[in-house]
């Protein structure tokens, strides 16, 4: 399993890196504090089947 972990770090950097817009995008927009994160991430009506 050691051996599925080495390099992992520098695979999620160089993903960020490469994908660092769309991820900022991503938090402004859902990220802490936004409607989307205070409410989840389904509609209420939809979490009263799930329970």
């Amino acid at each position: 399993m050691h051996e599925k972990r080495e390099g992992h770090l520098e695979h999620l950097e160089a993903f960020v890196e490469q994908h660092r817009a769309r991820l900022e995008e991503l938090l402004r927009a859902c990220g802490p504090g936004t409607r989307a994160a205070s409410r989840g991430w389904y509609p209420v009506s939809e979490m009263r089947w799930r329970r």
